[in-house]
């Protein structure tokens, strides 16, 4: 299944009645909700896509995971013909 961060444009925090409704979604399962106006689902696209044509006032975007450069230092290597 694929993940989808739902965001709420309109004003305040998300109505309830909204995540309710994205909650009773068949096959779909909210992840995370702890911010006033996005949530992490998990479900299938075509449904909530549908659902959301019902709800203007949200927008479903895919989820994108952005590898993070490697923190930790390199060792230089050793200049040839060296010492």
């Amino acid at each position: 299944m694929n993940r989808f961060i739902l965001r709420y444009r309109g004003e305040g925090s998300k109505p309830v009645g909204d995540v309710d409704r994205i909650r009773s979604l068949q096959g779909t399962k909210v992840l995370d909700e702890s911010s006033a106006r996005m949530l992490l689902v998990e479900g299938p696209e075509p449904v909530l896509k549908a659902l959301m044509e019902s709800m203007p006032e949200w927008v479903l975007t895919p989820e994108r995971a952005i590898p993070l450069p490697d923190p930790r230092p390199k060792p230089k290597g050793r200049e040839k013909g060296g010492m």
